[in-house]
Order: C-alpha cells, then sequence, then structure tokens
C-alpha cells in the first residue's frame, strides 16, 4: 500500500519523518531543533513570496517585490535531513535498465582521468 503524501508545510512534513525516526535519540536534539527552525523559515517565506505575486498581479508591477527563490535554504535543510538519516537511499540501478544501453554508450571507451580512478581505487 502506497504511503499517502498530502500537501502539508515543510515543518508538518518533518515533524511527520521525526514521529517515524525510530532510529533518533537525545544526541540528535539539536539537530532537530536547527532543522526545524530553518523548516519554520522556508514555509515562511513561502508565504512573503505568494503575497508578493498577489501584489505584483494587483498592482500590474513587472516583478515581485521580494525575489522568488532562496537558492540555499532547501539545500540546507536537505543536509540536515541527511544528518538525521531521514533522506531515504538510492535504489540500486536493476540489471535490466543497465542491459538497455545503447551499443554507442557501451562501447564509449574510458577517458585516461577515469583509467587512472579506476586504477587508483583497485
Amino acid at each position: 500500500m502506497a504511503t499517502k503524501f498530502e500537501d502539508h508545510s515543510l515543518e508538518d512534513a518533518l515533524n511527520r519523518s521525526l514521529r517515524n525516526a525510530s532510529h533518533l535519540r537525545a544526541k540528535d536534539a539539536a539537530t532537530v531543533a536547527a532543522a526545524r527552525a530553518l523548516a519554520r523559515k522556508i514555509d515562511a517565506w513561502n508565504v512573503i513570496v505568494e503575497w508578493a505575486l498577489e501584489d505584483m498581479e494587483e498592482l500590474d508591477l513587472r516583478r515581485p517585490a521580494v525575489p522568488q527563490n532562496d537558492n540555499v535554504s532547501l539545500a540546507s535543510f536537505l543536509k540536515y535531513m541527511d544528518a538525521l538519516g531521514l533522506v531515504p537511499e538510492v535504489e540500486a540501478v536493476k540489471p535490466a535498465a543497465r542491459a538497455g544501453k545503447t551499443a554507442k554508450t557501451a562501447a564509449k571507451p574510458k577517458s585516461e582521468l577515469d583509467a587512472w580512478r579506476s586504477a587508483k581505487h583497485a
């Protein structure tokens, strides 16, 4: 049965993840607090951007009064999630997917750098 993911605030989604994370201990308290603070900041910023976009339409402005994007907060939030062990691991590529490579891709020779890296880690 698939898990139902409703459209919640980031803070609510974080709290749901934390409730289901049985591996977290008291030593993780500061990281949890930092993740919650950042989630609240991101949620508040999203509201401010919505207001600015509404103002832009109502006042017939060319640009919103605040920047629409924040290139740092979500990346930082994901780092907190990773530190807390709340980011799912990437599934291994299934053999059938690898077999689907084209002959051109499969026959591609290694670059000198790739050959050096392979030799170094062998």
